[in-house]
């Protein structure tokens, strides 16, 4: 059920950001951030009263003056209510961040959600050799499996590989490898795997602007197939934050977007 909430998720932000995937990967992830930064922006003055925050504002830059001039002085008294009422005008202006926070949190979450399932990786490319995975159970350990040949790809290790035993995990598990090289092709490819009289079905797109996704659960049958993608890294280099679960496009949106917030509202003259 949520697996195909998102893909009908997906498909409907294709149609609003899908030209995005003819762009650069770099560029991609810039005007996602700076998009972002001005949803937020756009939706600040409807639900935020603008004048208290300018308000505020004015008076806290008024505050920091006086302190300054207090701290000169040695006046400590007059110091600690400046440093009290600042803290008491941050305050009410911290409140009023919760309304577009709540508001922007679902095109912001529709986008990064586009964003997983379309920029996280590299598509496949055609002649590249692409590792694809079988997760089985370990009783599978040492048994043949094999995936169905598919026309215009090649298996460069053999279409039949025996499930080698790793214990290098939380849970142990059977492991086998494929070496694939694949054609260009418009539809997605068919991958099949034939395993205890079970057969267990993903896509592969090479080619394409788009990709399948990376990983594909089989719950039933306690088995996964993973294909290898290359993640995208903002000019090669923003690495993602693994103890964190965050992707190295997402690092590199966070990079942009905060300070892309920042400049939004002084250029837009937003409180």
């Amino acid at each position: 059920m949520l697996e195909q909430l998102t893909n009908t998720l997906v498909a409907a932000m294709d149609l609003l950001l899908g030209w995005l995937l003819w762009l650069p990967h770099d560029l991609a992830i810039v005007l996602v951030a700076v998009g972002s930064a001005l949803i937020l922006m756009l939706v600040r003055p409807l639900v935020t009263n603008q004048d208290l925050l300018r308000r505020c504002a004015n008076d806290k830059r008024r505050l920091k003056a006086l302190a300054r001039e207090a701290r000169r002085q040695k006046d400590k008294p007059a110091l600690a209510r400046y440093r009290t009422t600042k803290g008491q005008l941050g305050l009410l202006a911290f409140r009023a961040e919760g309304k577009p926070l709540l508001l922007a949190i679902v095109p912001i979450a529709l986008v990064a959600t586009w964003c997983f399932e379309r920029i996280e990786f590299h598509p496949l490319e055609a002649g590249e050799t692409i590792e694809v995975h079988a997760w089985l159970p370990l009783t599978a350990t040492d048994e043949l499996v094999h995936l169905v040949p598919v026309e215009a790809v090649e298996a460069e290790n053999g279409w039949v590989q025996r499930v080698e035993a790793e214990h290098d995990s939380a849970t142990p598990r059977g492991h086998a490898t494929w070496r694939l090289i694949a054609e260009a092709a418009e539809e997605p490819y068919t991958l099949q795997l034939r395993y205890a009289g079970q057969t267990l079905e993903r896509k592969l797109r090479v080619g394409q602007r788009r990709y399948e996704p990376m990983r594909v659960e089989f719950p039933e049958q306690n088995a996964a197939m993973e294909v290898s993608m290359r993640q995208v890294k903002l000019l090669g280099l923003v690495p993602g934050i693994p103890a964190m679960t965050l992707a190295p496009w997402l690092v590199a949106y966070l990079v942009i977007v905060i300070p892309a917030y920042i400049v939004c509202k002084r250029v837009l003259k937003v409180y």
